[in-house]
């Protein structure tokens, strides 16, 4: 069995204990729930009340609406008070977290959630998970997960012998074990452990999150610090900053040199700076690329000596990776009072704060490799 380091041993498979009366976050979203269905009287009796068709849209709508309650900064409290002091280092948190309601005989609807890890689904192994049930849950209402070795052990198996769906469904649910919890409790595992669903043969519907965290110099691999984290209690990406169009000259700006955009294709970007401007109430501006190999020298020149007011940019990673420059490519913006949008992360530079908290992400790790690659690498050394 390889060694385990400290923040795995927190996360292999433990029980997280915070209290229900100090963090109220069922009673939150019933609230939200009781918004569209106003007869809903209890989370594990949703499915009385809510028909099969439209939980995906309860999930949809109420995950939004919290972000417009309280509910995440109870979560940040208890992974603050809770979770950070047994890893033994930082974190950055999912920006907000998949609201799972689990049915009875969720299977009849389509609606199983395959078993899974990880790797399989574009995390880094330097993502940590805390699944948090609003309900009690038990027996085939709850997550199914499986021990740490078994995981490993079967993960490798099912890409060296080429299984099937079929094969490796079966198979995970005969190796897996339910998590048995209360409201006031989480179960805390990592990205190497296979989890899942079967069907929900209880008469009980089950409410969970599960919101992830990287720790620092993790592996994010496909969840990208700053779009899919934050840090903790920072919900600045919510702000939206005022645009007069009358007089400010706004222009977008597109690159391919980044480590993490070099293949997000232009469209791709534009889709995402689109959808920014539409979020928060901004025309589509002017679009500037970049002279591809030529280390970002039309951004360097628009910061120094263009005339423009707003600039905005896929993302912090379309700004140079080396550190240096681009502290100085930040710094010159902020000291000329050039307003950057990054949109992919919705996040805006114009205070020193922001520059910090643009570093302090762009800088929290700078493992770009891929897991699934790794463990490729590792089956093909094993011949």
């Amino acid at each position: 069995m390889t060694q385990l380091t400290q923040d795995q041993k927190a996360f292999d498979n433990q029980t997280l204990d915070y209290d229900l009366g100090q963090h109220p976050m069922p009673t939150i979203i019933l609230g939200e729930i009781q918004k569209l269905y106003p007869n809903a009287t209890s989370l594990d009796t949703l499915h009385e009340v809510i028909p099969p068709h439209d939980i995906q849209r309860v999930q949809n709508t109420v995950s939004h609406a919290l972000l417009n309650t309280n509910f995440y900064q109870h979560f940040d409290e208890i992974v603050s008070e809770h979770v950070v002091p047994q890893l033994g280092t930082d974190v950055l948190i999912q920006k907000f977290g998949n609201l799972r309601i689990l049915i009875p005989n969720q299977d009849k609807f389509g609606a199983v959630l395959i078993f899974h890890q990880g790797r399989w689904v574009g995390n880094g192994l330097g993502l940590r998970t805390v699944w948090m049930p609003f309900t009690p849950c038990f027996e085939s209402n709850s997550m199914q997960i499986m021990d740490l070795d078994k995981s490993r052990e079967m993960t490798r198996q099912a890409k060296r012998e080429n299984w099937s769906y079929e094969y490796l469904d079966s198979t995970c649910a005969d190796n897996s074990w339910p998590i048995t919890l209360q409201p006031g409790q989480a179960h805390l595992f990592f990205q190497e452990h296979i989890h899942g669903n079967i069907p929900n043969r209880t008469d009980k519907t089950r409410v969970s999150i599960d919101i992830r965290l990287l720790v620092r110099d993790g592996q994010p691999h496909r969840k990208w610090p700053g779009a899919y984290f934050r840090k903790l209690h920072d919900r600045s990406s919510e702000a939206v900053v005022s645009i007069d169009e009358s007089k400010d000259i706004v222009v977008c700006y597109m690159e391919y040199d980044g480590v993490k955009t070099r293949n997000i294709d232009l469209h791709f970007q534009t889709l995402a700076v689109r959808h920014y401007c539409t979020k928060k109430g901004y025309k589509f501006p002017y679009q500037h690329g970049e002279n591809e190999g030529l280390n970002h020298a039309h951004l360097k020149s628009m910061i120094h000596t263009g005339n423009v007011n707003h600039l905005i940019m896929f993302s912090i990673f379309s700004l140079p990776d080396d550190d240096a420059y681009r502290q100085e490519l930040l710094e010159t913006a902020l000291y000329r009072g050039l307003i950057i949008h990054f949109a992919n992360e919705e996040i805006v530079l114009q205070t020193q704060k922001d520059l910090d908290n643009i570093q302090y992400i762009r800088n929290f790790t700078n493992d770009w490799s891929s897991p699934v690659r790794q463990l490729e690498e590792e089956l093909r050394l094993d011949k």
